[in-house]
């Protein structure tokens, strides 16, 4: 019986302003600026294109490692550093979903997703890395980034070495 009345209570005590009322954004003091990441994945010997700005108000940086080209996404970006970054790359078919659903039952990290098949061309999968940036500079992105290459070619061989035979090929 006291649960309801503390409920009431912590619900008043909160007032209408503050429920209404979003707190102030916070500046952040941690991250990196797409240009320092850009400047440091040249330096390790990657082709990056110049970064691109989309509309949302994010940045994105093109790598071309090939065979597995990939992006590094700038989220969460304050006046000078974005501490919130996404690593991505785009495959296409021929993909199923089971493929894809094997992948995230069996790993951790580096998420799929499923792109249907569309105006005739094949179906395909997205994968993600998110990472929190908590730290300054690029020194933190050494970690992530291993990771990322590591998880990146082991999804690219599985979906090789699971790929559904070839219908046309006789």
């Amino acid at each position: 019986m006291r649960l309801p009345v503390l409920l009431a209570v912590l619900t008043l005590a909160a007032g209408p302003a503050r429920a209404q009322t979003p707190p102030p954004a916070a500046v952040s003091t941690n991250g990196v600026s797409v240009a320092e990441a850009r400047t440091w994945l040249t330096d390790l010997g990657g082709s990056v294109g110049e970064p691109t700005a989309r509309a949302e108000g994010l940045t994105t940086l093109h790598v071309a490692d090939q065979p597995l080209p990939w992006n590094l996404t700038f989220y969460a970006c304050g006046p000078s550093l974005c501490d919130d970054v996404q690593y991505s790359a785009v495959f296409s078919g021929p993909v199923t979903p089971d493929q894809i659903n094997a992948w995230n039952r069996e790993h951790r990290f580096l998420k799929a997703f499923f792109v249907p098949a569309t105006g005739g061309e094949q179906a395909g999968a997205v994968v993600q890395y998110d990472v929190v940036l908590t730290s300054v500079g690029t020194g933190q992105l050494q970690e992530p980034t291993v990771v990322w290459l590591q998880l990146l070619r082991e999804f690219a061989q599985g979906l090789a070495a699971t790929a559904p035979a070839d219908s046309s090929a006789q």
